[in-house]
């Protein structure tokens, strides 16, 4: 006997393509994106962007959220989050969002990382066990 299942293709009400974490905060076991300039809002077919927004992931594992940075020199680096948050603050870094991926209690983000004007991909990579929370300004 053959089965079929067709996964629903979902298209969330919030994109963060093209948008700019300002600052990752840790608290706990919640890790917290922070978008001083917001990101996109998708009510019907209108696209706007949300004031000062955040992203929470409750009840993360640190020890499988990651990030992996590649320079120029194609060397790819791993560190924990806890760490690179510390990176992003010594060196005002800016992350781009370039795509997102979610499922199986995993979120992860292509991003792109600009560190002293000088370009890296960058990915993210985060388990957590509570459901995802935006919150945003208009």
């Amino acid at each position: 006997m053959q089965h079929h299942y067709e996964k629903p293709n979902m298209i969330l009400p919030i994109s963060l393509h093209d948008t700019r974490i300002s600052r990752i905060e840790t608290e706990n076991d919640c890790i917290i994106f922070i978008f001083q300039d917001g990101f996109y809002v998708i009510d019907s077919d209108t696209v706007r962007l949300s004031g000062k927004a955040e992203i929470a992931f409750p009840r993360v594992d640190l020890d499988f959220c990651s990030v992996y940075c590649t320079g120029s020199d194609n060397y790819r680096k791993r560190y924990d989050i806890q760490d690179f948050v510390v990176l992003m603050k010594e060196h005002e870094a800016i992350i781009e969002i370039i795509d997102e991926t979610y499922g199986y209690n995993q979120a992860k983000f292509s991003c792109s990382l600009i560190i002293s004007e000088v370009l890296h991909d960058c990915e993210i990579e985060i388990y957590h066990f509570g459901q995802m929370k935006y919150v945003w300004e208009d």
